[in-house]
């Protein structure tokens, strides 16, 4: 099992990362990311990451709804469902970008370590996420978050866990999704507003 490790990011992108600043695992369900931590080799985290997924009402038996993923992008196009690998390569060119989901997710990373940054509304920050294996995550719709595609990240594998198949995934981008509806549900959500 691996710790989840959260701290906020400096204002200033200039500034040196200081960790010191943790956020907790509840902090961050306030702002819809659900994570957890489960114990085990990669077939007992990807069936613990099954439980959670059904628990959430995800259909984890349906074709196109779990799909394998590998941040090494080599490996990607040889093994990877091919909506899975275009999906990633199109992430890794958005490297650092804003990035919102608009279809319901869940992960469980079977092996590696994921640095994700994610958006901190209530404060106007964002947050760093370190995780390793054994971790899931439930991906809020219409939450910004940015992943960095470096060495760490490129070990990293997993199982992603879809509401609808992947070929129904929608996802946005930098500027497309202020305006969007599922980016108003979700601060409408986080912040109270209506």
């Amino acid at each position: 099992m691996s710790p989840i490790h959260a701290y906020y990011l400096p204002a200033d992108s200039t500034s040196a990362i200081d960790a010191s600043h943790p956020v907790s695992v509840e902090q961050l369900s306030t702002l819809g990311w659900k994570l957890s931590s489960v114990g085990g080799g990669p077939d007992e985290i990807e069936l613990a990451g099954r439980k959670v997924a059904q628990e959430l009402g995800f259909p984890v038996t349906q074709e196109g709804c779990i799909v394998p993923f590998n941040f090494d992008l080599e490996i990607n196009a040889a093994t990877l469902a091919p909506e899975m690998a275009a999906i990633l390569m199109k992430v890794a060119e958005l490297e650092n970008s804003d990035i919102c989901l608009t279809n319901e997710a869940a992960v469980a990373i079977t092996s590696g370590n994921l640095c994700i940054d994610v958006e901190d509304v209530t404060t106007a920050g964002w947050v760093r996420i370190h995780s390793g294996a054994g971790t899931l995550y439930r991906l809020p719709i219409g939450a910004k978050y940015r992943v960095a595609f470096d060495e760490k990240n490129r070990a990293t594998a997993g199982v992603v866990f879809y509401k609808e198949t992947i070929s129904n995934v929608g996802w946005l981008v930098n500027k497309e999704i202020d305006n969007h509806p599922a980016r108003q549900a979700y601060l409408a959500q986080v912040l109270g507003q209506t």
